[in-house]
């Protein structure tokens, strides 16, 4: 749980000499970091080369997920699921202050990767913020507590803050939208992945192939897949608003062995791959996964 990077605001009076642990099942912040002053950024080439993130459906973590936690006297309900979980608010970022320091869920915060602090979500829980006064997106991975300030409901990296151009405001509203469960199948695949890269250094390294889709389209043809959702209305949205903008044809696909709605851009003609690509970052897509066809049952 962390203060989030933003304009300097009154310092909390008394401290927090009452916040202790609630047991080891539930890690609160110590004294000294969550009302502390003199946060700040990190290193913006090291933003700017983080990875984006492979979202998973992962067990959940062995503290941090207690049902109830309080913070500053205020009671705090952790969900059971995240599953079809959405929200819009403000959002925060912390940096420099916390880096390198344990986070709730017991992972060292890393401030130039791609995470994020919630109060409600089960952690780990892989969500996708989007700006909504700019389109801008990025995946995060959320395995901390937080923010307890004003009406923010989720405090990203210093990272993630980058990719979303929110340094200089400190906050910006966003929407988000949680992209995993936590139903651990034996076999649980990647969903998004890659940092954009151009298509001959993607081939080979992010590429699904499978037998051609039922309807005819060849395994050669190319599809890009910038997300998948539990919800099929939010997955068919980011479809229609994508494929719109860019000009493409999409589908939304649904593995017969899971409920996950992946939303597929395609098929691409060789041709204007790269240049879809390109133009995935001016629609907000960050992460993506290259398809080489797949034997999926489609839903729009």
């Amino acid at each position: 749980m962390r203060k989030p990077c933003t304009l300097p605001r009154p310092r909390l009076i008394g401290g927090l000499i009452g916040l202790v642990l609630l047991n080891s099942a539930c890690a609160l912040p110590s004294p000294e970091l969550a009302g502390a002053s003199g946060d700040g950024p990190g290193q913006l080439h090291l933003a700017h080369a983080a990875s984006a993130v492979t979202v998973r459906n992962l067990p959940k973590s062995r503290i941090g997920n207690r049902s109830e936690y309080t913070v500053f006297g205020q009671r705090y309900a952790v969900l059971d699921s995240a599953e079809g979980f959405s929200e819009s608010g403000v959002a925060s970022w912390y940096g420099s202050k916390f880096h390198g320091r344990d986070t709730s869920s017991g992972e060292v915060y890393d401030m130039h990767a791609m995470t994020a602090a919630h109060k409600h979500l089960p952690l780990p829980t892989f969500v996708r913020v989007t700006r909504t006064d700019n389109g801008k997106s990025v995946v995060v991975k959320v395995n901390d507590r937080g923010p307890f300030v004003d009406d923010r409901i989720i405090d990203l990296s210093y990272g993630a803050a980058v990719r979303l151009g929110m340094l200089e405001s400190g906050t910006a509203p966003v929407e988000i939208a949680a992209l995993s469960t936590h139903h651990v199948a034996p076999d649980d695949v990647d969903i998004a992945a890659a940092t954009p890269l151009p298509v001959a250094a993607v081939s080979g390294r992010e590429v699904e192939s499978a037998p051609a889709l039922a309807s005819g389209d060849g395994a050669a043809s190319n599809w890009i897949q910038i997300g998948a959702y539990s919800d099929s209305d939010v997955a068919s949205a980011e479809l229609h608003r994508v494929a719109r903008q860019l000009g493409v044809a999409g589908r939304v696909v649904r593995r017969p062995d899971d409920d996950l709605f992946r939303v597929r851009l395609g098929p691409l003609e060789a041709e204007i791959v790269e240049s879809t690509l390109q133009g995935l970052a001016s629609v907000g897509i960050e992460s993506y996964t290259m398809v080489a066809g797949a034997r999926l049952a489609t839903v729009r």
